[in-house]
């Protein structure tokens, strides 16, 4: 048997921590000792259940959620090639098909069929995962559990910026100083990005202290600030070259459009609960691009490990680290905006 937190029926708060059996693997199937696990965004919304993610998740319950993780491989499938008992590794959670052509091309954020880890299949908020083999990622030996939980959240990052192709010595906002945005952050500073603005609401004001801290060129509270006229400012009445929104909110992308300069590219991560309205005319006549950008593509694992193994310090955004059995406290932070990601440990 083994401790996990898993949510038994399809209501806000039923999740509990108590003893499961330890998963059986395939032969083809990897059995990780879980070190380090990030509470996401999502892991949080799918403990408080509403309409919107009961609509857009079909669970089985019970289930066990969580997709940031990182471990140690305790057993092999007699099928498994390449991977030892003992190797340090993470996980990517999307259990792409491997046969659609999108993947043929590496872009399994958009096979057509993708289930999830810690959604359709049992994840990471446990001492043991089953994993298949082929979405094991190793860890270099300077990288640490924590650092290793916090390389699927990078991996969107990176993704992102990748897609919007920010040029050296560019000027970039990133709104939304989430876990998703700082590391977007991170990113943009770790590859030459000239200016990082970072732009975040009231409830935001210590996480916009931290964007500071990692070293944004600018903060902006919109709540208390004009963000257009700040940014106009700075960039001498230009606009921003590129922007993403790392928010979520409809608001963001109207705004947005107003930052950026002519032939400006607006990258979008966030997911809003309400439809936003684009003002048509304005993306036309000023030739902007609007960029979705969902999860990442295979690459992005060994560019994340890359990154972090060449000295990029993603473990400031583990703000806490916390016990499994303390899951429920977590949580109650992350209502009150303390902290970004969460890293449980079993």
């Amino acid at each position: 048997m083994m401790d996990a937190v898993y949510k038994y029926e399809a209501k806000p708060y039923s999740m509990k921590f108590g003893q499961v059996p330890i998963p059986e693997i395939k032969p083809d199937e990897v059995l990780v000792q879980i070190k380090a696990s990030g509470i996401c965004g999502t892991d949080h919304s799918l403990w408080h259940w509403n309409e919107a993610i009961a609509n857009s998740y079909k669970i089985d319950f019970p289930r066990i959620f969580g997709h940031e993780f990182a471990g140690v491989v305790a057993q092999v499938g007699n099928q498994v090639k390449g991977i030892k008992t003992g190797e340090r590794v993470t996980v990517n959670p999307i259990l792409y098909c491997g046969r659609c052509s999108y993947c043929a091309e590496g872009i399994i954020n958009v096979c057509d069929d993708r289930p999830f880890l810690g959604t359709d299949y049992d994840g990471g908020f446990a001492q043991y995962v089953a994993v298949r083999s082929q979405n094991i990622i190793k860890l270099p030996d300077s990288v640490s559990f924590k650092s290793g939980a916090l390389m699927e959240p990078l991996c969107v990052a990176v993704h992102a910026v990748e897609r919007v192709k920010p040029e050296f010595g560019q000027t970039a906002v990133v709104i939304g100083p989430g876990a998703i945005g700082l590391l977007m952050l991170l990113v943009l500073k770790n590859m030459g990005v000239g200016k990082v603005i970072v732009a975040g609401a009231a409830p935001d004001k210590d996480r916009l202290q931290m964007a500071k801290t990692l070293g944004a060129y600018e903060v902006i509270n919109v709540s208390e600030q004009d963000p257009v006229s700040i940014i106009k400012d700075i960039t001498n009445g230009r606009g921003a070259d590129v922007a993403f929104d790392a928010a979520g909110h409809f608001s963001v992308v109207p705004q947005a459009m107003q930052m950026v300069a002519k032939r400006g590219r607006i990258g979008v991560t966030g997911l809003p609960a309400k439809p936003s309205e684009i003002m048509m005319t304005k993306l036309a006549m000023s030739e902007i691009s609007l960029i979705g950008n969902r999860a990442y593509e295979l690459k992005n694992w060994l560019q994340a490990a890359k990154m972090i193994d060449g000295g990029l310090d993603v473990e400031p955004i583990g703000t806490h680290t916390m016990p499994l059995s303390e899951w429920e406290d977590a949580m109650k932070l992350l209502d009150q905006s303390q902290g970004l990601r969460i890293i449980l440990e079993p």
